[in-house]
């Protein structure tokens, strides 16, 4: 079965388009799909892919890991599907809204052009209820909790924003952050899994994360994953609303409104690349 499919990347987090307008659009086989796209090795390489459909006339991106898992959401993921849609002429004008599997996302398109482009997305509101996120805790919210991992004790966060994520802080990154990323994304308090973000807080305005994704592992950079580490490090004093997220491939806006609780993320993405894939049998 031959694949069409264009890829893209947002500050590292490549994602490769699905460009199918099918009816029902989590099919079992994209999971088949996005395990040997998704190979750096037998296939194309990417951290995911997007599955472009429609749901009632209003379009939608279903994102699916390297390792198959369906996700509710990734900010980088949305952005990326909101060019292709509009590199394809699919959606007009400056804004879209775009149906996620956690609800919708509102897109804003600036200055760029089917290359590469500066585009937002809304990622609604951050969810703390423990039951949410989920985690398997007594308590209410999972802010400012200690956590034992083989014999250390780590102060971790848990919110949810659109997708579970874990927060962290260390003094800096010369360690095995990717290792203890490993066990925490599933560890038995997190019954879906979590996504863990371990960052560094240099001022109010600038923080620096490493991510390590469920589903994927080390990424360059995650949408979901800069919002998450912003919301807790403002719940924790650390930071004002408006951070800027310094990834391993660049910066993303992020900023979270004290009126309306929404979050926003703002940064480039960047087409890389178009052609056709035939999975081995």
């Amino acid at each position: 079965m031959k694949v069409q499919f264009v890829k893209y990347q947002a500050l590292g987090n490549s994602f490769i388009v699905l460009d199918e307008i099918v009816e029902k659009p989590r099919l079992k086989k994209y999971e088949t799909i996005a395990q040997r796209i998704c190979d750096p090795t037998h296939g194309v390489g990417a951290d995911g892919i997007l599955v472009v459909s429609k749901e009632n006339d209003k379009l939608r991106a279903d994102i699916y890991n390297a390792d198959g898992s369906w996700a509710e959401k990734s900010g980088n993921g949305i952005r990326i599907a909101s060019m292709h849609l509009l590199n394809k002429g699919l959606v007009k004008g400056k804004t879209a809204d775009l149906i996620t599997g956690s609800g919708i996302s509102s897109i804003t398109f600036h200055a760029g052009s089917e290359k590469k482009r500066i585009i937002s997305a809304s990622l609604g509101k951050p969810v703390f209820d423990s039951k949410l996120i989920p985690v398997k805790a007594d308590m209410k919210f999972f802010i400012n909790q200690t956590l034992e991992l083989e014999n250390r004790k780590l102060i971790v966060s848990a919110v949810s924003v659109g997708n579970p994520h874990l927060i962290l802080y260390c003094d800096n990154f010369d360690y095995d952050w990717p290792g203890v990323g490993e066990i925490l994304e599933t560890h038995e308090l997190f019954p879906n899994r979590i996504n863990v973000g371990f960052v560094v807080v240099k001022d109010p305005e600038n923080i620096y994360i490493r991510d390590y994704e469920r589903g994927v592992g080390p990424t360059e950079s995650s949408g979901t994953g800069a919002a998450a580490a912003v919301v807790v490090s403002v719940m924790r004093g650390f930071t004002d609303h408006k951070v800027n997220v310094n990834t391993l491939a660049g910066v993303l806006q992020v900023s979270w409104d004290n009126k309306s609780d929404e979050i926003l993320i703002k940064g480039p993405v960047e087409f890389i690349c178009s052609g056709e894939f035939e999975p081995r049998k």
